[in-house]
């Protein structure tokens, strides 16, 4: 062997030592590694070289009556196979067989409207019948999962096609999600056959739905249309193809101009509906939509809803149009499409900085007082009375356009990833419209209730539900830990880590360890001393004054880090004239170290000192003041 190759290998193997010796900092689970030795993840963060993912193309046919609350459809699927695996069968999710009687639910939902499941009928795998008597065992049901058994194997880089008729009964009570609102408003999600990821981690995702469990989708085409009574407007997913089919040419100017517009434009008015100024009367309309390399689609409906839409210039010659659908009078809806720009604009140029990927957003009023759902380019918002409240309401279910639709995270087994973001992004802007920082306030305090208790979960316990103390795994705890980080690393640098790991991994499926290792890969830092307690670890935040040591030309502050979460240091000091000076210092204090020694140099009569404020999780506040009276 020559010196060189000898000094390649050695040079190889020192780094491989040390990229690997790194990720053993981190507690990597066993599919995780399987997929590293395969060579589809890799420890730098990005994806390997032999990263895949399969896909389907979705066409879908639907019919809704609003009279009857049902709809029923036929679709057709294509399914590609980018897998190095022969699969032997296709799981497909019937999401609203949640409500079918004997399903597994997270709540007690009562008797009113369980049903006997969605139909399936004139089921067929490569245009050939598949027989649906049990006892043939071609088909097996469970929850809200259908597994076809194929005649065939599957081979991999090949597709096949799946077609059938289905067909359900749209909740009026049990609305998750969801639902007919009534007086002619709908929001309908979930609604629609669809095929189960396959992925290099787990195989097929045969979680069920059960209620609380969210988004994990492939990236797929679509397209679909609507056909109801022609009184009714439909808002979806993706861009509208036929809209001279379906609108009078008054309503089509003013969407022409709310396209280029940076003011709001009522497009559609109650009175609009009430004067047949609306639609094309062809006793029955057909909408048409289409939606490239989306995760999901949805859409809305109404025939008396007030319409108002704006844009924003995303990047030069794309713009984004806003619209906000909602019954007349609804509190704080009127500024909806105002806070859906300004949310826009923030993420296109703020944090995370990317430009929002998608053509348009509606966010849709479902005439409750509570939160929201989001689905692609789509929201099925509540309206609550605290503007506070509402603005985080609005950019939070908007925000998730970028996770997990444009960054197709697991949310059925990490939330954190995708509703810990969308807590944290809006931080700023909230702030800032309402003129204080009490929203993130909020939060931290929302965290500290919870922190530290005994049912309390790390983010990185699989999170099969987002219910009780799950929930601050899911949105609380990583909206904080982003907001250290933040200051941690300082804007500039959190935002060139989010903006490679966005980079890396958009349109694709990235796992926990992703993120963590292009973060420390861009910052050049071993940041387990962060991930750890943040993340893997049960604990809580605590930092308390230990001592207060008066020197002639000032004082001694000695604080200690109780718990074990490492978050920033606030030293508040009061002099006896009422001024106070602030001392801060970001969370990397602790990274080697449980105790901090802060020397203030000052001629001046100090009164008291004080630890943390609002903003910083601090469980045990008792500990954080000090009189020197």
């Amino acid at each position: 062997m020559s010196r060189s190759s000898k000094l390649f290998i050695i040079l190889f193997c020192s780094i491989s030592f040390t990229v690997f010796g790194q990720s053993k900092k981190l507690y990597t689970p066993l599919e995780v590694e399987n997929a590293l030795s395969k060579g589809t993840r890799s420890l730098e963060g990005r994806p390997g070289p032999n990263y895949w993912q399969n896909s389907a193309d979705y066409k879908i046919r639907a019919e809704l009556n609003p009279d009857s609350s049902t709809l029923k459809g036929h679709v057709d699927i294509t399914y590609y196979n980018n897998s190095p695996d022969t699969l032997k069968s296709i799981f497909i999710r019937l999401y609203q067989d949640i409500l079918k009687k004997g399903s597994a639910r997270d709540w007690y939902v009562g008797n009113v409207e369980l049903h006997d499941g969605v139909k399936i009928t004139n089921l067929k795998v490569n245009g050939i019948d598949v027989n649906m008597d049990p006892s043939h065992r071609e088909l097996f049901y469970t929850s809200t999962n259908m597994m076809i058994k194929l005649s065939e194997n599957f081979a991999p880089n090949t597709s096949l096609k799946i077609e059938m008729n289905f067909s359900f009964k749209i909740p009026q009570i049990i609305r998750l999600r969801m639902g007919n609102y009534g007086d002619g408003d709908y929001f309908v999600a979930y609604w629609y056959p669809q095929i189960a990821v396959y992925d290099d981690i787990d195989g097929w995702d045969k979680q069920e739905y059960t209620g609380s469990v969210e988004f994990y989708n492939d990236f797929n085409n679509y397209e679909f249309e609507i056909s109801l009574p022609d009184s009714f407007v439909v808002w979806a997913t993706g861009e509208l193809q036929n809209e001279k089919e379906v609108f009078k040419e008054n309503i089509i100017k003013k969407l022409d101009k709310a396209k280029e517009s940076d003011k709001i434009v009522q497009i559609i008015s109650p009175a609009d509906f009430a004067a047949d100024r609306v639609t094309i009367k062809n006793g029955t309309n057909t909408w048409k939509f289409i939606a490239s390399n989306v995760p999901d689609i949805s859409f809305c409906l109404s025939n008396n809803f007030n319409w108002d839409a704006a844009s924003i210039e995303v990047e030069p010659g794309r713009r984004v149009l806003t619209s906000a659908v909602y019954e007349n009078g609804t509190i704080n809806f009127d500024k909806a499409t105002e806070y859906s720009r300004a949310t826009i604009e923030y993420l296109s140029e703020q944090l995370p900085g990317y430009p929002y990927p998608y053509p348009q957003v509606t966010t849709f009023c479902n005439k409750g007082r509570g939160g929201g759902m989001e689905t692609p380019m789509m929201a099925n918002d509540g309206a609550p009375e605290s503007l506070g409240r509402y603005v985080g309401l609005v950019f939070h279910e908007i925000a998730h356009n970028y996770f997990p639709f444009m960054m197709g995270t697991n949310e059925r087994k990490y939330a954190w990833m995708d509703e810990g973001w969308a807590s944290f992004f809006p931080i700023e802007l909230v702030d800032k419209l309402l003129d204080n920082d009490e929203s993130y306030a909020g939060r931290v305090k929302s965290f500290e209730n919870n922190s530290g208790k005994e049912a309390e979960l790390p983010p990185m316990i699989v999170s099969y539900s987002n219910r009780g103390e799950a929930r601050t795994a899911a949105y609380d705890r990583p909206a904080v830990a982003y907001k250290e980080l933040y200051e941690l690393l300082g804007r500039d640098l959190f935002k060139k880590s989010l903006l490679e790991y966005i980079n890396r991994w958009i349109g694709k499926h990235p796992i926990p360890s992703d993120f963590f290792y292009t973060f420390d890969q861009v910052t050049n830092e071993d940041l387990s001393w962060f991930w750890k307690p943040w993340f893997f670890e049960f604990g809580y935040p605590d930092l308390a004054i230990d001592s207060v040591i008066k020197e002639t030309d000032g004082i001694t502050v000695n604080i200690n880090k109780i718990g074990n979460m490492p978050v920033r240091v606030l030293l508040q000091i009061e002099f006896e004239d009422g001024r106070i000076e602030n001392l801060q210092k970001s969370a990397r204090v602790w990274k080697d170290k449980d105790e901090l020694k802060i020397e203030y140099k000052s001629s001046e009569k100090i009164k008291n000192v004080k630890l943390g404020d609002p903003t910083i999780p601090d469980i045990n506040q008792n500990n954080n003041f000090y009189s020197l009276k």
